[in-house]
């Protein structure tokens, strides 16, 4: 234990700052402050609690039963003062009840160091105990004091931004019908007839709906446009698997109570509290942990839960309604026991499948049309029919389905006006599709897409991007190989985030299932 002297506490100052902020990216400045005090000052204990309804949680940083005293009577002991202190509300010291040798020091926590004004909150407090008297001299009692301040004052900051980070969530889950399609303009086309009426039948009841098909077909959009069209709001999306931990995810969807856990200095409600009375989107379902799960289905059976670190007797109720939206093969999931079956009844009372943009080309003349007309109505763009013609070419994969025509179409519109501001028509000339993809053309070497003019050296860029795809879809296996099929592992390695890595794994067509059977051979 390295225990400075007392006429050198600057060098204790510094450690005690340095735990605090190297701990503030993980949330665990709190408990890292209580263990810097406990080496720097020679305690045996340190504990806080934040300031909630009753006397909260308490956050154990490190505890030594000293003088063979058994844990619970020290706990006991720590309850007793640091309820005393909330009433209080000043700092108090002395000796430990339950031993011959022995002192404690308790000390409010503020939101600012200057505990006479009066904009100061209590925030809550800490405890320190000590094998010897140190705990009640006066050097010690000003140090802790001072720590306290700067602790009280980061604990109050964290509080705020937490806050600001909830509502910034909620903002960025919440539809606010902006940019989306109504459900009678994306199901126009005769192709979506069946699907047109299996939504309006399950309109009037609360039916949970699981929306299946490849990315980039609209999922997300046909069932924020379900919402809209059945009224029933809030439309709040919950983007799921992008993290593995149960308490994340359980404070993702259903909130957490100050103290639940590191880093938790604040209450924060769940997206299903939010999206109480509308509708919750699941996106990307599949991705969910099978621990998650479990209390998914809970859930969605009894409209039940209970947030992180909830004391209530009574779980929490909330009534949404679901709507489910996965790009993966469902049964395949469940074959291989990596997504519950009883989870999938609940979730798909409705099971909806949107067609690839492929398997619909003849509905492309009618989406191009609208997506233009909502992205920019006040010029009335036209598609030329030479356009209509490479856009409906058999030999367009579409493997981003809507998603990529939007993007094609976009890139089309900006040409069209820098070359003719006063034609509001797209020509063939203004899209960058190759007119035949069934047989890719030899990769270009650098030097020889140096020559030429640029319309050209554009055109050989763009033929090379078959063999790129080849040579991207081979890293990728090998790195998943390498990574024993985990999707997470392998997406570090290659410096992506998890869902861009799967989003690159669907277009090139690689299926994790290989890896993960070698995985299990093994």
């Amino acid at each position: 234990m390295s225990v400075v002297e007392e006429n050198a506490p600057w060098p204790r100052v510094r450690n005690v700052i340095n735990a605090l902020v190297s701990a503030l990216r993980t949330g665990r400045f709190i408990e890292e402050a209580l263990e810097s005090l406990c080496v720097e000052l020679g305690a045996s204990s340190a504990w806080s609690t934040l300031e909630t309804k009753g006397h909260g949680p308490l956050h154990r940083s490190r505890t030594a039963s000293f003088q063979g005293v058994s844990p619970a009577i020290l706990a006991q002991h720590v309850t007793e003062v640091l309820a005393r202190l909330q009433d209080e509300r000043a700092t108090t010291a002395g000796r430990v009840p339950y031993a011959d040798v022995g002192s404690y020091v308790a000390v409010p926590l503020w939101s600012e160091p200057d505990v006479s004004a009066k904009t100061c909150e209590f925030v809550g407090a800490m405890y320190l105990e000590f094998p010897g008297d140190r705990g009640t001299q006066a050097e010690t009692l000003a140090f802790i004091e001072a720590v306290a301040a700067l602790l009280g004052g980061m604990i109050s900051q964290q509080t705020r931004i937490e806050a600001t980070s909830e509502d910034l969530l909620v903002e960025r889950a919440t539809d606010r019908h902006e940019s989306y399609l109504e459900l009678d303009q994306l199901l126009g086309p005769e192709s979506m007839r069946g699907i047109r009426e299996e939504l309006r039948a399950a309109m009037g009841s609360g039916a949970s709906i699981m929306i299946l098909g490849e990315s980039g077909t609209g999922k997300t959009q046909l069932g924020t446009a379900f919402g809209r069209a059945s009224r029933q709001e809030p439309i709040v999306r919950a983007t799921l698997g992008m993290a593995d931990d149960l308490n994340t995810i359980t404070s993702e969807l259903f909130g957490h109570e100050r103290g639940a856990f590191s880093g938790a200095v604040s209450k924060r409600k769940g997206l299903v509290e939010h999206a109480d009375g509308g509708t919750l989107i699941l996106d990307e379902v599949l991705n969910l942990p099978s621990n998650a799960q479990k209390l998914l289905l809970d859930f969605t059976q009894f409209g039940l839960y209970r947030p992180l670190g909830y004391q209530g007797r009574e779980p929490k109720t909330a009534k949404v309604r679901l709507i489910s939206v996965t790009n993966g093969d469902v049964q395949e999931e469940i074959k291989d026991r990596r997504f519950r079956q009883d989870l999938y009844y609940r979730l798909a009372t409705v099971p909806i499948v949107l067609p690839p943009l492929r398997e619909r080309r003849q509905d492309i003349p009618e989406i191009a049309t609208l997506y233009l007309h909502h992205v920019d109505s006040q010029t009335g763009w036209e598609l030329s029919p030479d356009a209509l013609d490479v856009l409906t070419s058999p030999h367009l994969p579409w493997e981003g389905n809507i998603r990529e025509l939007e993007a094609v179409l976009e890139r089309a519109r900006n040409r069209a006006r820098a070359s003719d501001g006063t034609d509001p028509v797209i020509d063939a000339r203004h899209f960058d599709l190759p007119a035949d993809t069934s047989s890719p053309p030899p990769a270009e070497s650098p030097d020889v897409l140096e020559e030429g003019d640029i319309a050209t050296r554009w055109q050989k860029i763009l033929e090379t991007r078959d063999s790129l795809e080849v040579s991207e879809k081979a890293i990728i296996e090998e790195t998943l190989a390498a990574c024993e099929g985990f999707v997470a592992r392998a997406a570090r390695v290659l410096s992506l985030s998890r869902t861009g890595l799967i989003s690159r794994m669907a277009t090139l067509q690689i299926e994790v299932d290989e890896f993960r059977r070698r995985r299990r051979q093994d």
